[in-house]
């Protein structure tokens, strides 16, 4: 006979959170948002008013280039602490820099809808990093702080004031302790739902591939040889890393786009397409 699965219980329900990792990664990124929201909000606000402030001057070109790249790489950042602490599939930057000038190089980077939205979510980072430190250090130290108070009391220690009540005796302390125990069971359920919108909102603004870096990936895997959907797909995940922005679909919308303006060329083998460059594209591939 089959074994039939138990339902966990009670004890198993409550007890788990406190003994999963997930629940202390994402404390660690709960304490992280503070520190690194400040950084995020200093760095940026300070570069691009120095930058536009001194840009009649010319001297504020270099300063915006070098805050936007600042911007580039601290983004990569968040992707990593995003992907290793709350467990998000998150892409690895690959654009190319910019070449030529100073002004070419802001410009590009003031074209690309990826500065935009990685400026937006490190901006974003500041308030939503005070309010999860805030969340993360409540919930810890405030049950924890009940539990030990009624001892405190005890021994002479002047208890907790609320308002116009302050606690005097031991009995009264341990008036806390239940609503104490009852926050410390569901702590790791605040801070797990923290996390996940956290990961949410980062998804949101960080995982988008840009479509001409989809298309350079695309065409410098073909430039390798013919090649499947799979094949290239393998490819990709390889070149960005994997993530919900890289699906089939997409893939298969980049590789019409592309044939369509002959630079690659499918033909059939069996039940697959097998896509290569075309001479034109080879020739386009510099461009890449």
């Amino acid at each position: 006979m089959t074994g039939q699965l138990r339902p966990p219980s009670f004890a198993q329900t409550v007890l788990e959170p406190f003994f999963a990792r997930r629940t202390y990664l994402g404390l660690v990124y709960a304490l992280a948002g503070l520190p690194l929201g400040t950084f995020y909000f200093c760095f940026i606000v300070t570069g691009l008013s120095l930058g536009l402030g001194l840009l009649v001057t010319l001297v504020g070109i270099p300063v915006l280039v070098l805050t936007l790249a600042g911007c580039r790489g601290l983004a990569q950042l968040e992707r990593t602490l995003t992907a290793s602490l709350l467990g998000s599939s998150m892409p690895r930057a690959q654009s190319e820099r910019e070449r030529g000038v100073l002004w070419h190089r802001l410009a590009g980077q003031l074209r690309s809808g990826a500065t935009w939205r990685e400026l937006a979510y490190l901006l974003i980072r500041f308030p939503t990093g005070i309010a999860s430190f805030s969340i993360a250090v409540s919930v810890v130290s405030a049950p924890i702080y009940v539990l030990v108070e009624p001892f405190l009391v005890a021994f002479g220690v002047p208890g907790t004031q609320f308002g116009g009540w302050r606690i005097h005796s031991v009995w009264q302390a341990l008036l806390l302790v239940p609503p104490g125990i009852a926050l410390l069971v569901i702590a790791p359920a605040i801070i797990n739902g923290q996390a996940r919108l956290e990961r949410a909102l980062a998804t949101f603004f960080l995982v988008r591939i840009p479509r001409a870096d989809f298309r350079r990936a695309v065409v410098r895997s073909l430039a390798r040889g013919e090649a499947n959907a799979f094949s290239l797909m393998s490819d990709l995940e390889l070149y960005f890393g994997p993530g919900p922005d890289l699906t089939p679909v997409r893939l298969e919308a980049t590789l019409l786009s592309l044939e369509d303006l002959g630079l690659i060329a499918s033909s059939r083998d069996g039940s697959l397409d097998r896509y290569s460059l075309t001479p034109v594209g080879q020739k386009a591939l510099g461009q890449f």
